[in-house]
């Protein structure tokens, strides 16, 4: 995929260096990005300096307190957004557990997980700023582009995904329009490493054409 013109791109994540935040702007600036990191989205003064004039703007949550870091993250962020007379387009990252419920073992790890990643989903739905959400499946480390990538809208989807191929998709998502307005999951599987980003977006549903992007708003509500 050819690079378009340079975005600027604030990545709002942990700032320890294998993080996926970090892989995420590390994916942006070799593809010729503006790239600006936010290690802490609550100091507020950091956050308006990087989103200021940003084009884009990546949320991948801090592990530990999931209402800070993701709802009130994600709040944050639109509260920002809402602010410009042009709102950046936030690019979320999720989990592939949301579509499963309560039932599933990695939203029993905290109470408050599930909660918190669906209200920063809907937050996002209902908000004013262009958006997409992304859910991986469970993260590995292998290489980027050593296997074939499927985006998919099925609920219940399981997997595995590479955070190398996780950061070029969510790199891919602000780059290309097609992705906005969207929720999707993602993993890989053996072929060949997926070359037209702009087909796969295309092929997903808008989420406001979609009844089941969020299949437990009402079990949870």
């Amino acid at each position: 995929m050819t690079a378009p013109s340079a975005a600027r791109i604030a990545v709002v994540s942990s700032g320890f260096a294998a993080s996926t935040g970090r892989r995420v702007a590390d994916h942006a600036a070799g593809r010729g990005h503006d790239v600006r990191f936010v290690d802490d989205v609550e100091d507020a003064a950091a956050l308006r300096a990087a989103l200021r004039d940003a084009d884009a703007v990546v949320l991948v949550p801090k592990r530990g307190d999931p209402v800070r870091h993701t709802e009130h993250a994600t709040r944050l962020l639109l509260a920002e957004a809402a602010a410009r007379p042009a709102p950046p387009h936030l690019v979320l990252l999720s989990s592939f557990a949301v579509g499963h419920g309560p039932a599933h073992p990695l939203n029993r790890t905290a109470a408050a997980l599930l909660p918190a990643r669906i209200a920063a989903e809907r937050a996002l739905r209902s908000g004013p700023a262009p958006y997409t959400i992304v859910r991986p499946t469970w993260m590995t480390d292998d290489p980027p582009g050593s296997h074939a990538l499927t985006l998919t809208q099925d609920p219940r989807t399981d997997g595995m995904i590479s955070r190398a191929d996780l950061a070029a998709a969510m790199i891919a998502a602000v780059e290309e329009p097609s992705a906005r307005g969207t929720t999707f999951a993602l993993f890989n599987e053996p072929g060949e490493p997926l070359a037209d980003w702009a087909a796969a977006f295309t092929g997903l549903r808008r989420d406001t054409e979609d009844a089941d992007a969020d299949p437990h708003r009402e079990e949870l509500s």
